[in-house]
C-alpha cells in the first residue's frame, strides 16, 4: 500500500521533472547564444539568417558538425588502441617474447592502415566537403542579392560603394566568412572531443592525479597566452625596425640618384649621417625585438620542456605511499596529458579563426545592410506599391488598371493609365522626354513599384524588354543574338530562324562571325546594336516584346523590317518612344502628356487601314488649323468696324488665308512625313528654288509667288 501512495505521490511531480530537464537543455543553449552574439555580433547575426532556428538547415548542420566529432572520438580511440599495441611490444621485447612483439607489431600496423588513416582521410575530406557547402551557401547569397532584378534595375553600385566596402569584396569575402565560420566549429567541435577523450583517460589511468595534471595543462595555457598578449611590444618594436629599414633603403636610393648634386654641394657628410642613425636606429629596434622575445618565450619553453616530466611527477606520491606504478599506466598518462594540452591549445588558437571570420563577416554585413537600406528605402518613405499580377486571360499579354506611376522623388509622373494588350495586337506609348516612360517599363517589367493601381504581365522568361542601348554580353556573336539563352543549347532550327532574321534584317554580312569573339560593341554601330537585339526576342520565341525607343537608330527601311519580323514571330508588341513614325508601326496608340495624363487615339497613319491618305491628310490640316487659328480670325472679325461691309477689303483677312495656307501645307507635309510619301501626293506645291523663280526667258525674278 505504501508503495503505490509512493509511487502516486511521485506521478505529479514527473512534469515539473520534465520541465526541469528542458531548462537545463535550454540554459546552456541560451548561455552559448549570448557568448556568441556578445564576442562576434555580426557572424552571429548571418549564422542566424542562414541557418533560422527550429529550421531544417540547422538540424543539418548541427548533425554533420556531430557526425564530425564522433569521427575525430573515433580517431582518438584508435591512436589508444595503437599506442596500447605498442606498449605490448616493448612488454614482448622485455620479456624475449618474439611472437608477443610480432602480433603486437602487426596489430598496430593493422589498426593504423585500416583505421586510423582511413579515419583521418575521411575526417579531412569531409571537413572540406562542409566548408566548400558552407563557403557556396552564403556565396551564393551574396551574388544573388547583388544581382537581383531590384539591384540590377535601380544601379546601386555606387550606393554599396558608398558604404564602405565594394561589392566584389562582400562577393569574395562571403565564401571566405562561410570558411572561417565553419572552421570556428569545427575546431571548436575536435578540441572540445579532444579535451573529453583526454580527461577520461587521465582518470582511468590515474584518478587522483588527474585533477592535477589538468590543472598543469590549463595553467599552462593561461601563461603561454599571457605571454602571447605581452608579445606585442615585440612586434611593435619588428615594426620600428621594418620601418627603419624601409627608410634607409629610400635614403642610398635618393643618394644614388641625386649623387652628383650631393658631391658638387658637399652635402656627402650629411647624407651618411643621416643614413648612419636611420641604420643604428634599425639595429637597436631589431635588438629590442629579440630580447622582448626571449624574455616572452622563456616561460613557455620552460613549461613545455617540463611538461613531459610533469606525469611522472604525478606518481611520486603514489610511489611515496609505497603502491605499484604500471608502467601503462603512466604511458596513458603522458599521452592523454600531452593531447589534452593540444585540444586546449587548439581551441585558444581557434579565438583567431573566430576574428577572421568576424572579419569577413562585416564585409558581408555591410553589403546587405547597404542592399536593404536601398531597396527598403521606398517603403520607409510610405510609398505605396504596383500590383503585379498574371493576366487571367489568356489571350491578354498585358493588362494596366488605373496605373499610378511615381519617380525617384514620389512625384506622380503617370496618373491613370489604362490600357489592354492581347494577342496579335501592337500599341505604341508616345510622349515627350521625360514623361515617366522608362520608368513605365520598369513598371511593366515589374522592375519598379513605387506608384498604384493593378499590372497583369505574362511571366517575365516569356517577355522580352529591348531599351534603347542594347545589352552586349562578352562572348561570340551568336551568344550576343540568342542571350539569355546559352548558344550551346540552341539546335538546327534556331540556328535557321537566327540566320534568316539577319538576312531579314540587313544582318547578313556578320552571318559568317557568328563564331568569333570581339568587342563587338565597339564593331557594331548602334543601329545595328538594336536589329541584334530584335534578332534575340526573336530566337528566345518570346510571346510580348516591350521596346522602350529600341528603334530609334534605324533607319525607314529598316525599322520597317523589324516591326514585320516582330509581328510575325512574336505574339505582341509594345513601343515606348517620342518619335514621329512610331504610330504608324502599330493598331494603337496612346499619348502621354506633361501633366500625367494619358489619351488613345486610333492609328490615322497606318497605310494597312485602307482609306484615302489624302482624305485624312486633308481632315487633319483642316481640324487643325481650325482649332489654331479659330481664335484669331474671331479677334480679327471683332475690331472690324460694324459699319463697314463683309466685301471690304482687310489686310487682317489676308494675313489670316495667308497663313492658313501656310499652316495647312505644312500639316500636309508632316502627315507625308509620317506616312513615308513624297508631299506632292498630298497636294503640296513644292516651295520654287531660285532658279525656278527665274524668267527662263530674261532671267529676271517672277512676279507670282505659288504659295500664295
Amino acid at each position: 500500500m505504501s508503495s503505490r501512495d509512493n509511487g502516486s505521490a511521485a506521478t505529479p511531480s514527473a512534469p515539473s521533472v520534465k520541465e526541469g530537464v528542458k531548462l537545463r537543455r535550454v540554459v546552456p543553449m541560451d548561455v552559448i547564444h549570448a557568448v556568441t552574439t556578445a564576442t562576434c555580433p555580426r557572424t552571429s547575426r548571418l549564422l542566424l539568417q542562414a541557418f533560422p532556428e527550429r529550421s531544417h538547415d540547422r538540424v543539418e548542420l548541427i548533425s554533420r558538425l556531430i557526425a564530425l566529432g564522433l569521427i575525430t572520438y573515433g580517431e582518438h580511440a584508435v591512436n589508444y588502441r595503437v599506442m596500447m599495441q605498442t606498449a605490448r611490444c616493448w612488454s614482448g621485447i622485455s620479456s624475449r617474447d618474439a611472437r608477443q612483439t610480432a602480433m603486437a607489431i602487426v596489430k598496430a600496423f593493422g589498426l593504423i592502415a585500416l583505421v586510423g588513416e582511413p579515419l583521418r582521410l575521411s575526417k579531412r575530406t569531409y571537413r572540406a566537403l562542409l566548408r566548400r557547402e558552407m563557403a557556396m551557401r552564403f556565396g551564393n547569397a551574396a551574388v544573388q542579392k547583388m544581382l537581383s532584378d531590384e539591384v540590377l534595375a535601380r544601379n546601386l553600385s555606387t550606393s554599396t560603394s558608398e558604404g564602405g566596402d565594394a561589392p566584389g569584396t562582400a562577393a569574395v569575402g562571403a565564401p571566405a566568412f562561410g570558411q572561417s565560420a565553419f572552421d570556428v566549429a569545427a575546431n571548436g567541435v575536435e578540441a572540445c572531443v579532444g579535451l573529453l577523450y583526454n580527461t577520461q583517460c587521465l582518470f582511468l589511468s590515474s584518478f587522483w592525479s588527474a585533477p592535477f595534471l589538468i590543472g598543469c595543462a590549463v595553467f599552462g595555457q593561461v601563461q603561454q597566452s599571457t605571454r602571447a598578449a605581452d608579445g606585442y611590444d615585440a612586434k611593435r618594436e619588428a615594426h620600428r625596425a621594418e620601418t627603419a629599414s624601409t627608410r634607409l633603403r629610400e635614403l642610398l636610393a635618393h643618394a644614388e640618384q641625386n649623387g652628383e648634386a650631393i658631391a658638387l654641394a658637399n652635402g656627402s657628410f650629411t647624407e651618411t649621417e643621416e643614413a648612419m642613425a636611420t641604420l643604428e636606429a634599425g639595429q637597436e629596434f631589431a635588438y629590442r625585438r629579440e630580447v622582448l622575445n626571449a624574455r616572452t618565450n622563456f616561460a613557455c619553453e620552460v613549461y613545455n620542456s617540463a611538461a613531459v616530466l610533469v606525469p611522472i611527477a604525478s606518481v611520486l606520491p603514489r610511489l611515496i605511499r609505497g603502491v605499484a606504478v604500471e608502467l601503462w599506466d603512466l604511458q596513458v598518462a603522458i599521452m592523454s596529458f600531452n593531447g589534452f594540452r593540444a585540444a586546449l591549445r587548439s581551441l585558444v588558437e581557434n579565438m583567431s579563426t573566430l576574428r577572421t571570420a568576424e572579419a569577413h563577416a562585416m564585409h558581408v554585413s555591410n553589403l546587405h545592410d547597404a542592399l536593404d537600406a536601398v531597396t527598403s528605402g521606398d517603403h520607409e518613405r510610405g510609398l505605396s506599391s504596383v500590383h503585379v499580377n498574371t493576366p487571367e486571360d489568356d489571350m491578354s499579354l498585358i493588362e494596366v488598371e488605373s496605373l499610378t506611376v511615381q519617380d525617384y522623388e514620389g512625384r506622380d509622373i503617370i496618373r491613370g493609365l489604362d490600357f489592354v494588350l492581347c494577342r496579335g495586337g501592337s500599341l505604341a506609348i508616345v510622349g515627350s522626354v521625360g514623361c515617366g516612360k522608362t520608368l513605365l517599363v520598369k513598371t511593366l517589367a515589374g522592375l519598379w513599384s513605387n506608384g498604384r493601381g493593378g499590372v497583369r504581365l505574362i511571366s517575365r522568361t516569356r517577355s522580352c524588354v529591348l531599351s534603347r542601348k542594347p545589352y552586349l554580353p562578352r562572348g561570340t556573336l551568336l551568344d550576343i543574338c540568342v542571350y539569355p539563352t546559352c548558344a550551346a543549347d540552341i539546335g538546327v532550327e534556331t540556328h535557321e530562324l537566327l540566320v534568316q532574321v539577319m538576312l531579314a534584317l540587313g544582318l547578313g554580312r556578320h552571318i559568317e562571325y557568328l563564331d568569333v569573339i570581339t568587342a563587338w560593341d565597339d564593331k557594331l554601330s548602334l543601329s545595328e546594336q538594336q536589329r541584334v537585339a530584335i534578332c534575340r526576342a526573336v530566337v528566345n520565341r518570346a510571346e510580348l516584346c516591350i521596346l522602350d525607343d529600341a528603334t530609334c537608330a534605324m533607319d525607314p527601311t529598316d525599322r520597317v523590317a523589324a516591326y514585320d519580323i516582330l509581328k510575325k514571330h512574336v505574339g505582341g508588341v509594345l513601343s515606348l518612344g517620342d518619335e514621329v513614325t512610331l504610330p504608324k508601326y502599330h493598331d494603337r496608340t496612346i499619348r502621354l502628356h506633361a501633366d500625367g495624363t494619358s489619351s488613345e487615339f486610333t492609328d490615322i497613319a497606318s497605310p494597312m487601314k485602307g482609306g484615302s491618305v489624302e482624305g485624312v491628310a486633308n481632315t487633319i490640316s483642316q481640324d487643325s488649323f481650325s482649332e489654331r487659328t479659330s481664335t484669331s480670325v474671331s479677334a480679327s472679325q471683332a475690331k472690324e468696324s460694324p459699319a463697314k461691309s463683309v466685301n471690304t477689303f482687310n489686310p487682317l483677312q489676308m494675313d489670316a488665308s495667308r497663313r492658313e495656307n501656310q499652316f495647312i501645307r505644312q500639316q500636309k507635309k508632316n502627315v507625308a512625313r509620317v506616312l513615308g510619301v513624297k508631299p506632292e501626293k498630298l497636294g503640296v506645291v513644292p516651295t520654287p528654288t531660285k532658279q525656278q523663280k527665274r524668267s527662263p526667258a530674261t532671267g529676271k525674278n517672277l512676279s507670282f509667288d505659288p504659295l500664295n
